[in-house]
């Protein structure tokens, strides 16, 4: 077989085996956001130390899963402040937020608008979730002027029956409507899937390989 052929087939091999590691679909286990679920903002808090830190709950499903995104609908006052405000996971304590597990990201207030708008922050890398356990998302700053929006009604997926943590009190959703987020998780990959991802990665270097030896 030509190098050209072994070069060929080993793409395609990498491509294929990439295209099915990547069908574990993506999923919003939480979305108050999107027009779809017929949420509207009624208003925004603002994320300082005299409400911070604010905080919305989520729950996880029958399976464990990976966060990989999490989205807010948020403006600052005055983007030209300086200042900024930190955005984490944090484990559940008796509906309660409690101790922080990972910081997904940092704001500044000057990548906002003074208008409301969704922002999607990826976490850097994917962090992994128990199933059927609740998680809290926490923004806490001391001197930001930005903003996380509220909805006018409890509508969206998976806003039944959590929670809302506004200056030192929980609050369920049903009497005090939750901020505004989308949190998106993907499904933990099987063992056979991460074999599949290594033949593929096999086959990119082999791919290398014929290129360096062809120059």
């Amino acid at each position: 077989m030509s190098r050209i052929r072994i070069l060929v087939t080993s793409l395609l091999i990498a491509a294929a085996v990439l295209q099915f590691a990547a069908r574990a679909s993506a999923e919003d286990i939480y979305d108050n956001i999107s027009g779809s679920t017929g949420a509207v903002s009624g208003g925004s808090e603002l994320i300082s130390s005299v409400n911070a830190p604010i905080a919305n709950s989520f729950s996880t499903g029958g399976s464990s899963s990976l966060l990989t995104d999490l989205g807010l609908l948020l403006l600052a006052t005055n983007p030209a402040s300086g200042n900024s405000f930190t955005v984490k996971l944090l484990s559940d304590a008796s509906t309660s937020p409690g101790t922080a597990l990972t910081t997904i990201t940092t704001v500044n207030d000057s990548d906002l608008t003074t208008t409301l708008g969704t922002f999607n922050y990826q976490l850097p890398a994917p962090y992994p979730l128990a199933a059927n356990t609740r998680y809290w998302i926490e923004l806490t700053s001391g001197l930001t002027t930005s903003e996380w929006s509220y909805p006018v009604t409890n509508l969206g997926i998976g806003v039944a029956n959590e929670y809302v943590y506004y200056a030192g009190t929980v609050y369920a959703n049903s009497s005090f409507t939750p901020y505004q987020m989308t949190v998106t998780t993907a499904a933990v990959p099987e063992p056979a899937t991460l074999s599949l991802c290594g033949l593929g990665l096999a086959a990119l270097v082999a791919a290398r390989r014929v290129l360096a030896r062809a120059s």
